[in-house]
């Protein structure tokens, strides 16, 4: 074997090493369907086949938004005592104008009371939201203002509770149960922790 081949070898072996190890310390950083999305992208748009990296980029884009749905739907709450509670149901809908990401868990107790608790990002309506929320005027012609911890939330008639969380997430607790459980379950959401993400 020539030297030459012996290097080119040797540099094969070492990239291939090298991609194994980003793979196995980086996970789902580096070797992940958004990392794939991303490069099928690039690669389209720098072969001039814009609406195939147009396409790639929003999947890319769909991909993030559920990962983010993944990790803030870790925050909906156990089921309270007396009450049971189905999956949580993640959704993403990659677009720049009406792009939404959520997390949504029902629970229901033995009475047959139902409750549920949804959070939601990546949509402009949260802006929109949060700016009627910040206005006392409208907010109050909507329903009751009350707060959970620290944040302002939208009470309706029915006991249904809205509230966006430092404008990135909107909180929707809603169902046939009572005021107060409606209210426990908005009480229990870890928003210190959402505010953070």
């Amino acid at each position: 074997m020539t030297d030459k081949v012996c290097h080119g070898v040797m540099a094969m072996r070492s990239t291939i090493l090298a991609v194994a190890f980003c793979c196995l310390t980086a996970g789902a950083a580096l070797c992940d369907d958004v990392i794939d999305a991303i490069e099928a992208g690039r690669k389209a748009y720098a072969d001039g086949e814009l609406a195939k990296a147009k396409e790639a980029f929003g999947l890319a884009s769909q991909l993030i938004g559920q990962k983010h749905a993944e990790a803030y739907g870790k925050l909906l709450p156990p089921p309270l005592t007396g009450w049971t509670a189905d999956e949580i149901e993640i959704t993403a809908v990659g677009s720049a104008a009406y792009g939404a990401s959520s997390a949504l868990r029902r629970y229901e107790n033995k009475a047959g009371d139902q409750i549920e608790v949804q959070i939601s990002s990546d949509s402009a309506v949260i802006a929109q939201f949060a700016t009627m929320m910040a206005t006392r005027e409208v907010a109050g012609a909507m329903g009751k203002i009350i707060t959970i911890g620290s944040e302002r939330a939208l009470q309706s008639m029915d006991g249904d509770l809205h509230m966006t969380v430092g404008s990135k997430f909107i909180i929707a607790v809603q169902g046939s149960a009572s005021v107060i459980d409606k209210l426990a379950y908005a009480r229990a959401i870890d928003i210190a922790a959402l505010s953070k993400l």
